[in-house]
This record gives structure tokens, sequence and C-alpha cells, in this order.
């Protein structure tokens, strides 16, 4: 008969293998034994959590906290699982941001730029700042440190002023005593320069702040002519507004520009008021008179709303209904803010001209609150040589990205670990692990042509990019194929005609399919290609709630594919992808599928592994090895902690 201590160990074994479920049983085998043993409450509660029962682990981990037995790391998982589950109060109206890092642009003994007219996050956690006084565009990463200079090519930037990324890959500079604007990659090379001096058609005299459009279409406050003009993004004159006319009084110093939802927002720091337009030009209407005093950069704050860097302070706007908040005066320290934004950890990124400062400032209640980490699993296969995947997402559940190797700490057995070696980041990596789950209830048969084009599709975009699998959601769900195996075998399984069932069961599909890819590594979503009903029993064993819980608690998107432009998609189905960061697509709508895996990869994913040896080598099989992991950055950080044994026989 096994023991208490041989069930754990089984348990912990089958928990780092993504057989949840297993373990689960395991642990409950268990407290059987030892009813009373909280690391075994504990590992009990993290079993149900990744299998989807968020409810159930939380009241169990309760309980621990109720009987005194929960140490701070338990508690504040607790508080953070309470906050995304909405059992606590969300998010204030009013939020407020407290400095976490300066970074001075003139240092005692040399200058690392002057006068920042704009910071810019990058999708990875760092950001550019655009050095006016130095005429360079300087890259930095999360941390604050310094990783590209970039100096605009053999002319140089005469002045450069404002920067951003389109969809096309490139990054747009305003040169302001240029009067142009230069476009190049990631890394300064590929440089075009575009725009002149003058008051014609295409000509510039100050161009400041910039702006892309959906469609990849360049906006440019032109200071000297008063106006903003519109460039595709090759540089191609197309139009130019914000004179006088009949409805409008004209600008009298444009500066900040933002657009989205086929609205441009300008700001203009003479009428102290931002101004709204169409993508052509037409004149909407004014906004914020009240509330601002010389607004200058905009940018985007979320759906509904912009920051606006105004003097010494940054503002809310939100565009629906005029109101104007204060979002930070930077601790009294403010002098000329000229540009403010969000990176992708949710900081507040400021740049103050006069004071050659760049200021990160991060949301109280997230310096608190702390970060939320999982440790997916342990690998201890090739002992002493430990490989620890985890994820990292802040208290509302996105992912925390641009972590370096000395944002970690690791301890085993409460000492110190030395040399982890960070070997992936997910954010980094765009590779799609990736499983069609194909509707086989009864009345997908009417839809098979249009399920078989949509498995082309996919097929045929995914490249190297996407590895795929294919899982049928019958009576009793089964991976049919794999696209390592041949696109041939691939559209054979998708063609069948017996794969259809009255009694098709998407639940068990769906936790099918995503137990497919728990043990991968990288970005992992599931397609379900769909006529969007429910039969009766879809949800017989599992509730939509558990289904989307089951795939976000361990890092995995849903998108469904409506191949019948008919039927619309379920609300079940509508909230597990809502849930799980995914989206609803129409095969026929008119870009068809073609941007699905670049959606996919777009997306921030926070996942992080981490490699190194074992300090505790002169333990037996059988003993238990505590770890924890710890991450933070500026202010702001995580723990949590597992544990494995080593391997051998069972």
């Amino acid at each position: 008969m096994l023991s208490a201590r041989d069930e754990f160990k089984w348990g912990v074994k089958a928990y780092h293998r993504g057989l949840f479920n297993e373990a689960a049983r395991a642990f409950e085998k268990a407290l059987a034994y030892k009813p009373e043993n909280t690391e075994m409450q504990e590992w009990l509660g993290q079993a149900w959590f990744r299998s989807g029962f968020t409810d159930a682990s939380i009241h169990l981990w309760e309980s621990i906290q109720a009987a005194g037995e929960a140490d701070s790391l338990l508690m504040n998982k607790l508080e953070i699982l309470k906050y995304q589950t909405g059992v606590t109060a969300g998010t204030p109206d009013s939020v407020r941001y407290l400095p976490a890092m300066e970074l001075e642009g003139i240092q005692e003994d040399y200058t690392l730029f002057r006068r920042p007219a704009s910071v810019y996050p990058d999708d990875n956690g760092g950001f550019y700042i655009v050095s006016y006084g130095t005429n360079e565009v300087l890259g930095f990463n999360s941390n604050g440190a310094l990783t590209n200079r970039i100096n605009g090519g053999l002319e140089g930037f005469n002045h450069p002023f404002d920067i951003k990324t389109a969809g096309n890959g490139y990054l747009y500079v305003t040169e302001f005593n240029g009067d142009r604007i230069s476009r190049f990659d990631s890394n300064g090379r590929g440089i075009i320069k575009f725009g002149e001096s003058g008051r014609k058609d295409g000509q510039l005299l100050g161009p400041q702040y910039l702006a892309v459009d959906e469609k990849n279409f360049i906006y440019v406050t032109d200071s000297g002519n008063r106006r903003v003009v519109k460039f595709d993004g090759d540089g191609n004159f197309i139009l130019s507004f914000g004179r006088n006319n009949y409805n409008f009084d004209g600008f009298k110093s444009p500066t900040g520009i933002e657009c989205f939802d086929e609205r441009v927002y300008v700001a203009d720091a003479d009428r102290g008021d931002i101004s709204v337009f169409d993508y052509s030009g037409n004149y909407i209407a004014s906004m914020a008179a009240e509330g601002l005093y010389a607004p200058e950069g905009i940018s985007r704050l979320d759906e509904r709303s912009v920051l606006v860097a105004d003097s010494g302070r940054v503002m809310s706007l939100n565009v629906d209904n005029g109101i104007v908040r204060l979002v930070s005066d930077i601790d009294g320290k403010g002098r000329r803010v000229t540009k403010a934004a969000i990176d992708a950890n949710g900081n507040l990124l400021t740049a103050d001209f006069d004071l050659s400062r760049i200021t990160v400032l991060t949301e109280l209640s997230n310096m608190y609150s702390g970060l939320f980490m999982q440790i997916d699993r342990i690998d201890s296969t090739n002992y002493p040589e430990i490989i620890a995947d985890l994820r990292i997402m802040d208290r509302t559940g996105a992912p925390f990205v641009g972590l370096s190797p000395n944002n970690f700490v690791i301890t085993e057995n409460g000492y110190p670990v030395p040399d982890v070696e960070l070997v992936y980041t997910g954010n980094t990596d765009d590779h799609i692990e990736a499983v069609v789950l194909l509707d086989c209830a009864a009345g997908m048969q009417e839809f098979h042509p249009d399920m078989i084009k949509a498995v082309n599709s996919l097929m045929n975009s995914a490249g190297e990019r996407a590895a795929l699998r294919l899982v049928t959601a019958g009576a009793n769900p089964v991976t049919d194929a794999d696209l390592v195996e041949g696109s041939r075998q691939f559209i054979a399984a998708a063609s069948n005609p017996e794969i259809f069932s009255d009694d098709a069961r998407f639940d068990l599909g769906l936790r099918h399919a995503a137990s497919d890819l728990v043990s991968w590594r990288g970005r992992r979503t599931v397609i379900y290609i769909t006529d969007g009903r429910n039969s009766p029993v879809s949800f017989e064993q599992y509730h939509p709630v558990e289904l989307a819980a089951y795939l976000k608690n361990n890092g995995i998107s849903f998108y469904c594919v409506d191949v019948s432009n008919v039927n619309g998609i379920s609300e079940e189905l509508s909230y597990i992808c809502e849930e799980t960061g995914g989206a609803v697509l129409y095969l026929y709508q008119p870009e068809g599928l073609s941007r699905l895996y670049d959606d996919i990869a777009d997306e921030s994913d926070g996942t992080y592994t981490l490699v190194f040896e074992s300090i505790n080598t002169n333990l037996s099989p059988d003993d238990f090895i505590p770890l924890e992991v710890e991450s933070f950055l500026y202010n702001r950080s995580g723990r949590e902690s597992t544990g494995y044994f080593q391997p051998g026989t069972f």
C-alpha cells in the first residue's frame, strides 16, 4: 500500500507533467492519510486551479487562511485571484501613480540625452527616448538600461521630436528643424526620409507629433503651417487639414495627435483644447477646453480615453464625454511634460523636456498587490540541471514582459541558487502551438465543405510559424492528425464524413485539445471551427466557466471560426473567447483567416524559462526539494513557491 509520502510524490511529479487530474487524485489520497497537512492542501488547491476549478481552489486556500496556516505567498495569491474573479472591488475611476524610477539625461560626468521631446513604449516592456538636444533616438529595456542608439544615418537627425511604430513594422521620427520625417526599422537601418521645408502639399515647417491609424497612414502636426498633414506609409502625401474654414476656427498651435476608431484627436497648446476630426480631415468637435492648460503629446490610454501631457502634469480625457481627470503631477516635480504613455507592463512613462528627465511611474495599487507568478512546471529530468517554466502577470492577469536574468532570484531550501540562466522569453517568440478543434455535432454536416475550407486556410497560412494538430470533438474526442505528418493526412481527417455525431461533446473536445498544449512552450491556442451553435450535450460535464478557467489558468487562448455566417456564435463560446484573450472570426470576412496567426503573435506573453544547477546534490530521490522564485522590476515584485523530486523510479 502506498503511503501519504508516496502519493504526495506521485502528485508532484504528475503536476509537473501537466497531468492535473491525476495529481489532484494523488493529493486527495495523501490527505486521506494526513488530512491536516497544509502543504498537501496547498498542492491540491494548485492542481484544482490548473484543472480549471478556480472557485474550489480559492475555497480550499481560504480554509487554510481561516485556520491561521496561510503564509504571505498564499495570502497574496488569494488576494489577487479574488480581484481577478471579481470577489473584491474593481479598479476605481481615479488611479494614482507614484514614481518608481527617474532616468536623468544629464549626468554628473556625461550626457545620456538632452531635452527628451517624446518617450514611446515598445512591445517588450522597454521604451524609446527621442533626444531633441543630442539628435538621437535611444532604446532602453524594461530595467532602464540603454540598448540602442539611432542617429539617423549619414544625414543624421536634425532635432528629432516624436516617434511612432506603424503596423508595417517601421518606426517613424519627426525632425523639427529638418522639416521632414524619417522611417527606419527597429535597429535604425533602411532609413528613408520624406517631406521638405515649405507650405505646399507634402511640405512641412517644424513637424512635431505623430499618429498612425489602422491602415498605417501617418499623421503629423505641422506646427509652422498650423495644420495636420497625412501621408501613406511610404511618405506619399495624402491630404492636410486644420486650417480656418466655415466650421472650424483653425489651429493656433497644434501639438499632440492620436487616432483610433476613425477619429483623429489633435491638441492645441494655445487654445488649450482637443479637436476631433475624421480620417478625411473633416472637423467634428472640440473638447476639454476647461480642463487643460497647454496640452502637448497625446497617447492612447484605453478603449475610450487618451493621455494628455499638459504642462507639468499628465491628464486623461474621456473621448465620449469630454471629462478630464488628473492622472499624475509626477510628485510635484514636473516642469514641461511633452509626452506620456503607458508601457507594456502598465507603467506610466513621462518625458520632461525642460528637466531632461524620463520618469517611470507605477499605479499605487500595483505596488501593494505585487505581481502574480505561476510556476507552470519544473523539469528535473536531467538533474542536477533544473528547468523552470513560469508565467508572470500583474494583478489583472495581464502578462508582465521584458524581464531579464537579473530580475529573478531562485532559492532551494531557502538558499540562493547561483548562475541562473534565462533561456526563453515568450514575448519575443512568434512561434505558435495550435490545435484545430472541429465541431462534429450532427448539425455541422451541412457546413462540412466550409469546415474543410477553413482547415485548408489555417494549414496553408501556418508556414513555419505555427505547429498544428487536429482534434475532432465527436462523442469521443481524439487527436486525428499532426501537420508534421503531412498536409494530406490533415485534410483527410477533416474530410472524413464519419466524424459527425448526435452526441458530439464540445466540452470533452476542448479539454482534450487543451491537454495537448499544456506541456508545450510558446504561444498556445485552440482554434474551434464551428457554426456557432451549442448541442444539448456541449457542456454536459464541464461548465463554460470551468472550460474558460482551464485554458486561462494554463495560458491558452481560444478562437472561434464561424463557418456559417448565419447563426452567430453562442454566448457560451463568446465567453470562452473573451476570458482567454481570443476572438471570434468569420470564415468569409473580407480578409478571411489570413491575419489570425498575426493576431495571436501580437498578443503579449509573460512566459519565461529559467535553467540552473540544483544546489541540493546530496539528497536521495525520495527527498522533496522546496523551490521559490522571486521576480522584481522597479518597486513591483512577485514570488511563488513550488518543489520537485529528483528523477527516479516510482
